[in-house]
């Protein structure tokens, strides 16, 4: 490609036919070409009064050219809509008004952000700087309004001009005060989620029991910072032998709302537990407590309570619409739903509970509760983990103990996920029949 000609700055240029006024645009190529058959060079565009004029009006800004002393000599369309507005003194254009004065004049909540606008034109016409920058409240009977304004002096020395331009920056400030309030809303609400996780975890049980004949282990993992599962040890220890009761509850929803009732369910429980009364009335009574308390909010939970018998090798259970426990006995390779008629807790004040019996928990047996979490955990394809699944890590190891079988389950779910997030709690309780001298976990 030949040279460009010197004079040729960009792809586009502006090109002045003699005797017109109008310019046109044409490629550097065609330039070149009607240049080197005799055509006249490029003319410079003239900012002439009327294209200045119709260049400001297009603005959105409210601009003003003032003197070196503060004189209103022209404004643009925006500027005469605001003074219209907003009745400005003098005329509706403002020429003539001494901006700087109106500034000076200006009293009330305003009066300081008008004293600093003035401050700053000055310094632009005295030459101490180059611009002055500002963004300040402007409030009016119509609401609040906010404003960037810029001041900049003409290049040329003289006569002295400055240009002033006020920007309604008011979608902007409102925007930003919204966010902000988001903000401190949201820390509001990660304080409130911390606080509720902390007393959430420590509600939970802080060590399994440890009971002869007996090993328990016992675990939640929450998908948010506060969720409503639940599990629970309660210790009876009479004269003969000790037993242990065993809840796992799940609450309908996640957050603060459904660890308060996680919270309401344990506390009514533990109290009534520490009555008389056979376990299904126990969980009746606890039900319709909280139908009393939580009627109108629409949650509810579901709960399985477990007593064992160790040394009596009895399970004696309530199930409150959750999923049944498993059972497994090694020596026979059986598996066992422990299932049971009953409504979720916090529907129905008037349900009964049906209580349920077993005798032969005998050495090894094992007995697994848990939250739905569990078997519905998904992998990245949408495929649910499944209860068949569990009962092949219950069998794999039913020689561990308790604690490496609820690790164990945990473990197999994870790698099924493959990374997949939990899509809810996930709360495991796993208890084993063993010898007197290997308890705990």
């Amino acid at each position: 490609m030949d040279d460009q000609p010197s004079n040729v700055k960009s792809n586009v240029n502006f090109y002045r036919k003699p005797g017109n006024q109008t310019a046109s645009v044409m490629c550097n190529e065609e330039y070149q070409q009607q240049n080197q058959e005799g055509r006249p060079e490029i003319a410079p565009l003239h900012f002439s009064g009327s294209l200045a004029k119709t260049v400001l009006n297009s603005l959105s800004a409210n601009i003003a050219i003032l003197d070196e002393c503060g004189v209103i000599l022209e404004t643009n369309q925006a500027w005469r809509n605001y003074a219209t507005e907003n009745k400005m003194e003098g005329s509706d254009d403002s020429i003539g008004v001494n901006y700087l004065a109106l500034c000076d004049a200006t009293t009330g909540k305003e009066a300081k952000y008008a004293r600093d606008v003035a401050a700053g034109i000055r310094s632009v016409i005295k030459g101490e700087t180059k611009e002055f920058l500002y963004d300040y409240p402007c409030h009016g009977p119509d609401g609040r309004h906010f404003f960037y304004l810029r001041s900049i002096r003409v290049a040329e020395k003289e006569p002295i001009r400055v240009v002033v331009s006020h920007e309604d920056i008011t979608a902007l400030k409102l925007a930003e005060e919204a966010l902000r309030k988001r903000e401190k809303e949201r820390d509001r609400l990660r304080h409130s989620l911390e606080l509720a996780k902390e007393v959430q975890q420590k509600l939970l049980p802080k060590s399994n029991p440890r009971i002869a004949g007996l090993e328990v282990a016992g675990k939640s993992i929450y998908c948010d910072e506060t969720g409503g599962d639940y599990y629970d040890f309660i210790e009876f220890k009479g004269d003969a032998n000790e037993k242990l009761g065993v809840v796992v509850g799940d609450v309908a929803g996640h957050g603060i709302s459904s660890a308060l009732l996680m919270a309401t369910v344990r506390s009514a429980l533990r109290q009534r537990l520490a009555l008389p009364g056979s376990i299904a009335q126990i969980i009746a009574d606890v039900n319709r407590q909280l139908v009393v308390d939580f009627a109108d909010s629409g949650q509810f939970v579901t709960l399985f309570y477990l007593a064992v018998d160790p040394i009596g090798q009895v399970l004696e259970w309530v199930r409150a619409g959750h999923e049944p426990a498993i059972f497994y006995d090694p020596v026979t390779n059986v598996f066992l739903e422990l299932a049971g008629s009953g409504m979720a807790l916090g529907v129905d004040k008037h349900c009964q509970y049906e209580e349920n019996r077993m005798e032969g928990f005998r050495h090894g047996g094992i007995i697994v509760m848990g939250t739905d979490g569990i078997w519905e955990a998904r992998n990245e394809r949408g495929q649910m983990f499944g209860r068949t699944a569990i009962y092949d890590v219950i069998r794999d190891n039913s020689a561990a103990g308790a604690g490496d079988i609820m690790e164990a389950i945990f473990g197999q779910i994870k790698k099924f996920r493959k990374g997949a997030e939990l899509e809810d709690d996930v709360t495991l309780v796993v208890v084993k029949s063993a010898t007197t001298s290997r308890v705990g976990v």
